[in-house]
């Protein structure tokens, strides 16, 4: 990879002639799940960067000069408590089959030690289960091994294995197999589903910090901090208990089960612009006070929507051009005018900034590729960079209805409720307000958002374009204001004066 790299001396040998990881790092993937971008994020933060498996917990790392790694602790156990029953078997794995049964009857047993009526310790533990399994995430065609739970405590946040399929049906033909082999034994080095998307976010974060002050950084981590564990005791406790049990009952040591694990990489100057902005809206966001489900589902989608315009961002900066507007279309169940169809070429043109680079960074490739390294037509790296990039962005941005419509053509930018309140509560504070002018220029400010005639004209001025069409976007930004009413945030003090307001109350020490 020519191009220079964040952090300089990351390992760039991956994905050399992938097209996707070279304009955007290692690496953004088309089937990774919306909530595994939090959970991949959060995993980073939450565990320790040190071999002592105990610095660098709840925090981003310091140091930059040195590998950035980061150590988990699988918890296979738990995990498997968890999701085995009721995930996609596949390949019935004999020594899996046998570990879960085991842990079943160690848990009945550990319960047991209170009561003696088998019924309700049988109801006990599948209450421990259900308890957990109603916070699952990715309830998808796949083995338990790729499941995932919202992040709703430290200890619930888990890294993604492989299930060495063959390797393990052959574990239970060993008789001198040992716990320790069988609960580590899984492949945790290849990233599928949890494909390092959230850890593309967390060095666009780093990286960003890096420009900020160091009282940010702390409240910053002090409120990810509160956002993890402040409502997670009880989950904690449970899941702790749970591991433990298990792990005694194999008589396993503990400190063989931990992994340690490498970042990877971002452009050196991709997401440069966008990383202040980035910073701020977590900040403002995670001082909300709020239910602690609410703010996570909206905070996974948030962080999907920021990556949205780190690509967006990542992609004009390559191409050296200025960044295409998101022009929402506000009116999108009776569009059929003049603000539908500027939002369709806007749209339209982001999907083209995409194919022109990936286009670009394959002749590049191909240029410098050394004599004895395989070289593709250019059509066939782009058909590969494709799936990772615009194809990505296109269904995320659809699972979260803010490219609309999900069949048929069209295609456009719009918002969804969720992604309003993100939006509001990360550019306002707490019990504060703003005219709804200002709130419209903060929007296009951070997010190149369009919606009123004043941002249109300012997007499309010196472009040759005709601003008569702005003032079709007047009723845009009406029926945006009523949303914003309809969802709590608009205050009307006149005729002519609106306030959004952010309602909610400040978390206790952010």
């Amino acid at each position: 990879m020519a191009d220079a790299v964040f952090p300089s001396n990351a390992n760039i040998a991956a994905g050399f002639d992938n097209m996707a990881i070279q304009l955007f790092g290692n690496r953004l993937f088309a089937d990774q799940a919306l909530y595994e971008y939090i959970n991949e994020f959060l995993l980073v933060f939450v565990s320790p960067k040190s071999f002592d498996y105990e610095s660098g917990k709840m925090s981003f790392h310091t140091s930059l000069g040195d590998e950035l790694a980061y150590y988990v602790k699988p918890r296979m156990g738990l995990k498997r408590f968890i999701f085995y029953e009721r995930s996609k078997k596949g390949i019935k794995i004999p020594v899996d089959e046998k570990a879960y049964l085991d842990m079943i009857n160690v848990i009945n047993e550990k319960i047991g030690d209170s009561s003696t009526d088998s019924n309700k310790i049988y109801k006990s533990v599948e209450s421990i289960q259900d308890l957990f399994y109603g916070y699952a995430t990715v309830l998808k065609n796949r083995s338990w091994t790729a499941q995932s739970l919202l992040p709703i405590a430290p200890e619930l946040i888990f890294c993604e294995a492989m299930l060495n399929a063959k390797e393990r049906l052959a574990m239970h033909k060993k008789s001198d197999i040992d716990a320790t082999t069988i609960e580590m034994g899984f492949d945790f080095s290849r990233h599928n589903f949890m494909a390092r998307g959230g850890e593309v976010y967390y060095l666009h974060i780093l990286q960003a910090l890096d420009l900020c002050t160091e009282i940010e950084k702390r409240n910053l981590q002090k409120l990810l901090t509160n956002l993890i564990s402040a409502n997670s005791g009880c989950f904690s406790s449970i899941a702790n208990w749970v591991d433990e049990t298990w792990i005694k009952s194999q008589d396993i040591n503990p400190d063989k089960l931990w992994i340690k694990k490498g970042l990877g990489f971002i452009p050196a100057t991709g997401y440069i612009e966008c990383g202040r902005n980035t910073i701020l809206e977590l900040i403002t966001f995670l001082s909300n006070e709020m239910h602690p489900i609410t703010r996570i589902e909206i905070l996974s989608k948030g962080i999907v929507f920021q990556i949205m315009r780190m690509m967006c961002t990542r992609t004009s900066e390559y191409l050296e051009m200025n960044p295409t507007p998101w022009i929402i279309d506000m009116r999108a169940k009776k569009s059929s005018g003049t603000v539908m169809k500027i939002s369709a070429d806007s749209y339209r043109r982001i999907e083209e900034l995409f194919v022109y680079a990936v286009n670009k960074q394959s002749a590049e490739y191909i240029n410098r590729a050394l004599p004895e390294q395989k070289v593709q037509s250019p059509f066939e790296y782009l058909s590969k960079a494709k799936k990772h990039t615009l194809n990505l962005f296109k269904r995320l941005g659809k699972e979260m209805q803010c490219i609309i419509p999900l069949k048929g053509g069209y295609e456009r930018f719009s918002l969804s409720e969720d992604l309003l309140k993100f939006l509001v509560l990360s550019l306002i504070r707490p019990q504060e307000k703003m005219t709804f002018d200002m709130f419209l220029d903060k929007l296009y400010r951070h997010f190149n958002i369009v919606i009123g005639p004043k941002q249109y004209k300012e997007c499309v001025s010196g472009a040759g374009l005709d601003v008569v069409q702005a003032n079709a976007f007047r009723n845009n930004e009406l029926e945006f204001q009523d949303f914003l009413k309809a969802t709590g945030f608009v205050r009307d003090l006149s005729d002519a004066t609106a306030i959004v307001v952010n309602p909610y109350a400040e978390v206790e020490n952010s």
